[in-house]
Formats: structure tokens, sequence, C-alpha cells
């Protein structure tokens, strides 16, 4: 008899050990914007809305604005102008932005912070198809999908995204 308390115990915490280190993985969604882009601005209330419906302990968020002029005053009145509920800052956003490969603002990467995998690299939705043409309708929402798929475990269905927006300024070494 306590052979069988032992083994069902051994299978528990089996169990839960194999369930531990798949949760210990924490995500990021770094948008990369620049505070003069009116296609970032027209994002705001996209970005609110995407935080506020999945930002959770495994996923966390930040907005990192790589253009050599950002800096702390001007992404902070950005952040206080479209009231970004989470982390805005310019420090290393430039050498993140490389990192990732990202060209234009907005543009999302979501990373595993565990196994440092780029899970997803696009654009936000297909709000703009091209420069200065906006969608009257939205149909395509990437990020969303991939937030959606990496809580429930799954793949992520489009790992890669164009990105539509204002490219970033060429960094000066």
């Amino acid at each position: 008899m306590n052979n069988r308390i032992y083994l069902s115990i051994l299978i528990l915490f089996t169990g839960l050990n194999v369930y531990a280190q798949s949760s210990r993985d924490s995500f990021t969604v770094y948008f990369f914007l620049l505070e003069e882009c009116r296609i970032t601005q027209a994002y705001t209330d996209r970005i609110i809305d995407i935080h506020r419906q999945y930002a959770c302990d495994s996923t966390g968020f930040v907005a990192l604005f790589p253009n050599p002029l950002s800096n702390d005053t001007t992404v902070a009145l950005f952040q206080e102008k479209y009231r970004l509920p989470f982390k805005c800052t310019s420090e290393l956003a430039a050498e993140k932005a490389e990192e990732l490969g990202i060209t234009v603002t907005p543009e999302v990467a979501i990373v595993n912070e565990h196994t440092r995998e780029i899970m997803y690299r696009g654009r936000i939705d297909n709000m703009f198809e091209r420069i200065g043409e906006r969608r009257r309708v939205v149909t395509s929402f990437e990020l969303e999908a991939a937030l959606h798929a990496i809580r429930n475990s799954g793949e992520v269905p489009v790992p890669r995204t164009r990105a539509t927006g204002c490219f970033l300024p060429e960094r000066k070494n």
C-alpha cells in the first residue's frame, strides 16, 4: 500500500515538474515606436487594448523608441499623451531593434525570454497595407493571433509578417 502512495506522489510531482518547466517561459512583447510617426500614433489605442487583453504574469509589454533623437523627455511625453500603461524607453532601443531585425515603426516582436526565440515579428494588424492607405475595416490580426497561440501553448500561426510604417533612422556608430 505504501508503494502505491509513493508511486502516486512520484507521478503527481513528475507531472507538476513538467508543468512548472513549461510555465517558466515568459514572453516580452516589444513594440517599436517613433514619437512623430503618424502610423505609430494611429495604433496607440489598439496597443492599449492588446495590452489590456494579454498582459499577465508570463507576458510583459515594453515600448522601445529607437530614434537617436528620442530621449527620456520625448518618450515620457508620448507615453503620457497616449496613455500607454507599460514601460516606455529609448534606452538600448536601437540595439534591440537591430538584434530583432526591426526596420519600421510600429513593428512588434514577441520574444520567449527563457529560450531567446523570436516567436513573432511584424505588424500589429493590417490597418495599413501601404503607407498613407488606411483600411476602413481591419481584417487580419496577426499580433493577437500570435498572443492567443502563445497563451494557449500553441504554435504561432504566422510567425513573420511585413510591417508597414515609418522607417527607422539609420544608426550612427
